[in-house]
């Protein structure tokens, strides 16, 4: 008797950065966890910044990828844009946008298994841009969907 397996899992990842002044999200899709996808986003990210001649700061955590040697060149490209600054290793709870990260995953993973990976990525995308943080509310975090999730999906 054959048993039938589960084929290969399919993945993307999603860049992000959250404009703390606005609550809004500034997000990216890519199908790896590279460099060049990166510095892409971090181009986007600059591109979408208001140039009001101070270098927005950029918070990361020490993923190989944010700071290898071939990105240092491109930091220093956008230095008049985006300043960076790493948090320490292995210090995901110092970094604000992981809850975004756990939020999203919530609304879209939790309990769903997805058999049409565009539709997940449609979803993802339909979320992140509906979505308005807040981490300065007095009683945590607050979430906001702009638009109804379910609606849009």
């Amino acid at each position: 008797m054959k048993v039938p397996a589960a084929e290969e899992d399919h993945t993307f990842v999603v860049f992000g950065a959250l404009d703390d002044a606005t609550g809004r999200l500034i997000h990216q899709r890519s199908a790896t966890k590279e460099r060049a996808p990166f510095a892409t986003f971090l181009d986007d990210l600059a591109a979408h910044l208001p140039d009001d001649g101070q270098p927005t700061i950029v918070v990361l955590d020490n993923v190989s990828y944010h700071k290898s040697h071939k990105l240092r060149a491109h930091w220093q490209c956008l230095s008049s844009r985006l300043r960076p600054l790493w948090l320490p290793a292995y210090a995901s709870q110092l970094n604000l946008i992981e809850r975004v990260w756990r939020y999203l995953k919530d609304k879209v993973g939790c309990h769903r298994w997805w058999n049409d990976l565009d539709r997940l990525m449609r979803a993802t995308d339909t979320v992140l841009a509906n979505l308005e943080v807040h981490f300065q509310a007095d009683d945590g975090p607050a979430f906001r969907l702009v638009q109804d999730f379910h609606q849009s999906a």
